[in-house]
């Protein structure tokens, strides 16, 4: 009997009829999960005619239970919002249940159930494997698979005309924690259960979850191949500052073919041989990285970074001030907002004139309740500016709430915006959701990347601005609003309303004041800056400072990355000085960022070219040694100094400008070479 024969409906049947008379799962007539799934059904005491259990959970324990699952089902919204929109139509229906197979969620069309199955079929009905025998949900959570199960190889009769496909979620330890299901008559020729699409939908899940759980740790999207960075089928990454992986998803084990366990609490250079600065560095500067391994190559994006640019002369919102109690939504966002740091606004201007007017002028639109636009480069410290904005205003004992546009899904973003009332939609909170506009009430609301923001929600949000009220997803009555607003984005708006892909009324409403931020390189004052960034920096008190050579290159460089750049390269070097040490050089850097100082664009009025090797004279040339493939010797007229900058040149000339193949060469190190060219030069 040939593999399709056996496990096609007519070998399902003959299984079935053979179980029911002798009592025993057949072999060879049943694809083998379904099989191994029937056994453990008759092990647990089932028979196919058992009726569908009806005890489900108390209205209660349901709330409960979706609280528990809170961080899941929001996760999973947007993805189950999808596959209803698209399914539904032709019959099809959408569950989420938790670890123990029991549903969090369910969306779609119920009309094809009958009236047992719909009761067993809503939020807080069980199908686990044990109480209701072979079914997507509770077998995919057995055997941690994905799984389908067509008709009749359910193991109750009662659900044999329905076609489910089912995926396991998981978190970034590997464990389950939900799964998945799409579920439809099995005569429906209209829709065949669609695994690749269920499993796509859970590694987005996934993936949120991911990014959701590591906000203080470096993120990576990882894969072989570019055009899959950032998608579904991204490996993620998590690492610390340092170099120490701290997660990674499943796909990024199964990319790089590696357990897990090899990969949590190992260095980054250790597997992939570059360290966390130089990926950094390459990361703010080019976008994208490379990661070396055993079996190929792959490309990275940074994800997130973590937001921590520290200062030891911070204020912080005081909550415990008197607040109105004729208010007491704002009452209550101003008594649990957690404090908030950041620097006085004149450190942050420090002593560029330009940033100075800016701050002065943001500093004063907040004070007449007009709106403040900060526009810069990334990482340029915009919501740092924001914070002591909102800290320098007759707000500052109330709530700032701060919400990046870019980081929330896009079918999040509404409910996170304006919350929702209980019941607003199938897995909504007990006691609904208050949203961040809301949260903001007496205090300021910082819509950060607001460029990213989708055109449609541009438009509510333009409507609670010229109104001052809002109505949470779900309720009749609206709130009244008394909010500061600050906007930022990295992007040119007034492009993007050229565009299209911005409203220019929205534009021209939240333009009260433009603050555009200089990227570091601009600044007029980075010396005094990166002196009082290296303070704040150290962890024990000590005075440390820059070498004078070091300095002028730091101050020459062009920071793509801008004082988030400067923040990791301070801090690598900080790392790797000794106790006692107190001066940083270019031993405290690493090698890549060194070649990049040595060959990136200089600032306007600085200059530090290194000789390249076109420049060298041709009879200065000295001649190679073939017998002994050393470096070659050079003329005995020569000083010992002399000598060894014509090797040096002539070694760089052989290379054709490759600092590390030159230096490999020379039996010296990179930063030893960098400095000898340097001495060259002068």
């Amino acid at each position: 009997m040939s593999r399709e024969s056996q496990h096609s409906p007519q070998s399902v049947e003959f299984a079935r009829k053979h179980l029911q008379q002798e009592g025993q799962v057949p072999r060879g007539f049943l694809r083998s999960e379904i099989a191994h799934s029937w056994q453990r059904s008759v092990d647990a005491g089932l028979t196919c005619s058992a009726p569908l259990d009806l005890e489900n959970l108390p209205k209660d324990r349901i709330a409960d239970l979706k609280d528990l699952y809170r961080p899941l089902l929001e996760a999973a919204h947007p993805e189950i919002k999808q596959l209803a929109e698209y399914f539904a139509p032709v019959g099809g229906l959408v569950m989420l249940a938790d670890a123990e197979a029991t549903i969090l969620s369910v969306k779609g069309d119920r009309r094809h159930l009958d009236t047992p199955t719909q009761y067993a079929l809503q939020a807080g009905a069980s199908w686990s494997e044990e109480l209701r025998g072979t079914n997507a949900l509770g077998t995919a959570i057995i055997d941690q698979a994905s799984v389908t199960i067509n008709g009749s190889e359910h193991f109750l009769d009662s659900v044999g005309y329905l076609s489910c496909c089912s995926s396991p979620i998981t978190n970034a330890q590997g464990e389950v924690i939900g799964v998945l299901d799409l579920t439809s008559p099995t005569d429906n020729r209209k829709l065949s259960p669609n695994m690749s699409l269920v499993q796509q939908a859970v590694r987005s899940v996934e993936n949120r979850m991911f990014s959701s759980r590591y906000q203080q740790q470096v993120v990576l999207s990882v894969h072989s191949r570019p055009e899959y960075l950032r998608s579904s089928w991204q490996g993620m990454i998590a690492m610390e500052l340092d170099g120490f992986i701290q997660a990674a998803n499943e796909q990024a084990c199964q990319l790089l073919n590696r357990k897990r366990a090899e990969l949590l609490g190992r260095h980054l250079e250790e597997l992939f041989g570059v360290k966390p600065e130089a990926l950094l560095n390459d990361l703010h500067r080019k976008g994208r990285g490379v990661l070396r391994t055993r079996i190929g190559d792959f490309v990275c994006e940074l994800l997130h970074f973590p937001n921590s640019l520290p200062f030891s002369r911070s204020r912080t919102g005081n909550s415990s001030a008197r607040l109105s109690s004729s208010n007491s939504t704002r009452a209550k966002s101003a008594s649990n907002a957690p404090k908030i740091e950041a620097p006085a606004l004149s450190e942050l201007s420090g002593d560029d004139p330009r940033l100075q007017k800016g701050i002065r002028m943001g500093s004063r639109a907040l004070s007449h309740e007009l709106p403040v636009l900060i526009q810069g480069e990334t990482g340029s410290g915009k919501e740092v500016v924001a914070k002591a904005l909102h800290l320098d205003s007759r707000r500052r004992d109330q709530a700032f709430v701060a919400v990046n546009c870019a980081a929330i899904p896009e079918g999040l973003i509404e409910s996170e915006l304006f919350g929702y009332q209980e019941g607003a939609f199938t897995g909504s909170r007990k006691g609904g959701m208050t949203g961040r506009l809301q949260q903001a009430n007496g205090g300021t609301l910082f819509l950060d990347e607001i460029g990213d923001m989708p055109l449609a929600l541009q438009a509510r949000l333009l409507r609670v601005l010229q109104e001052r009220t809002i109505a949470p997803l779900g309720a009749a009555e609206e709130i009244a609003l008394d909010i500061a607003v600050i906007c930022a984005s990295h992007r040119d708006l007034k492009a993007l309303v050229a565009e299209g892909l911005f409203r220019e009324d929205l534009y021209y409403r939240l333009n009260g004041v433009c603050l555009r931020l200089p990227a570091f390189r601009e600044r007029t004052d980075k010396h005094t800056f990166i002196s009082t960034f290296l303070h704040q920096l150290t962890p024990d008190g000590r005075q440390i400072s820059l070498c004078r050579e070091l300095e002028q290159q730091l101050l020459s460089y062009h920071w793509p990355g801008n004082i988030r750049q400067l923040e990791t390269t301070l801090r690598v070097a900080i790392a790797f000085m000794e106790p006692d040490e107190t001066q940083i050089n270019s031993d405290h850097l690493s090698d890549d960022f060194l070649e990049e100082l040595a060959s990136s664009p200089t600032v306007a009025g600085n200059s530090l070219s290194i000789p390249q090797p076109e420049t060298i004279q041709e009879n200065s040339i000295p001649t190679s040694n073939p017998k002994t493939n050393l470096p070659p010797i050079p003329p005995a007229s020569h000083s010992l100094k002399d000598n060894e900058s014509l090797m040096i040149q002539h070694t760089l000339q052989q290379h054709e400008g490759n600092i590390s193949a030159t230096a490999q060469a020379l039996g010296i190190s990179r930063a030893t070479l960098y400095r000898k060219l340097k001495d060259i030069e002068h």
